[in-house]
């Protein structure tokens, strides 16, 4: 990520973090296969940290063993997904309920200033999708930090197995983010407003919208990433 440097205590610590930023960020994609031979060449590491690495991703859920086929990603829960997002609906709305009543001038100053840095980064020629995302991030954020929420806040941003990927693959695949900085536009107006129903409304369909949006995708285009659901009898 840009702007970010880290240390690490050992070259399996690298290896750890490098790969599960990976497969947050989809470039390791759901159900592909990661050979560690591979790994050890990439880092200059030998089995031994590979293998530490490997088993922590695992116990995380970032992993599966496959037999005789080697370290699999684990594919996205649309279930989990679907949860996810109800919960962020309930909570951000008491969130912002909460924020509409004790919002500075210099509060709504931070919120327009994101919304000018996202309309100026989809001015940028070649801007990743990831930036986007991190600067919607960055937005939404704000209400929960204003509200002494920011536990709230990093509880969803910790849901990274399904649901922060699915959020990448959704910023992945879009072409509209003018859409977007409307949506967020629409937001702050109606905070300004003091506009709780509308806000409330608003909201919903911002964070739902997604779901709908990549039907054909989740149906088909990237089937392969998702669990398949068990039918009923």
């Amino acid at each position: 990520m840009e702007g970010k440097t880290k240390t690490y205590k050992n070259r399996g610590e690298l290896v750890f973090e490098t790969l599960k930023q990976e497969i947050l960020d989809l470039e390791l994609k759901p159900g592909q296969i990661i050979s560690e031979n591979e790994i050890c060449e990439r880092f200059g590491v030998s089995r031994t940290p590979v293998r530490e690495s490997v088993r922590r991703l695992q116990e995380q859920g970032f992993v599966n063993s496959v037999p005789y086929s080697g370290t699999q990603v684990t594919l996205l829960n649309l279930d989990n997904i679907k949860q996810m997002i109800y919960m962020r609906v309930a909570v951000e709305t008491m969130v912002m309920r909460d924020f509409m009543k004790m919002a500075t001038p210099l509060w709504m100053e931070e919120i327009r200033y994101m919304i000018r840095k996202q309309q100026a980064l989809i001015l940028e020629k070649g801007f990743e999708p990831e930036q986007f995302y991190r600067m919607d991030a960055q937005m939404h954020a704000i209400w929960y930090q204003a509200t002494g929420k920011q536990k709230l806040w990093d509880m969803i941003q910790a849901q990274q197995l399904h649901y922060t990927r699915f959020r990448m693959l959704d910023f992945v695949t879009e072409t509209d983010f003018t859409r977007i900085i409307r949506e967020h536009t629409e937001l702050f107006e109606l905070l300004e407003k003091k506009d709780i129903q509308g806000l409330e409304r608003s909201l919903k369909e911002h964070l739902y919208y997604s779901m709908k949006r990549m039907k054909y995708q989740i149906e088909v285009e990237y089937k392969d990433y998702f669990e398949q659901e068990e039918q009923e009898d």
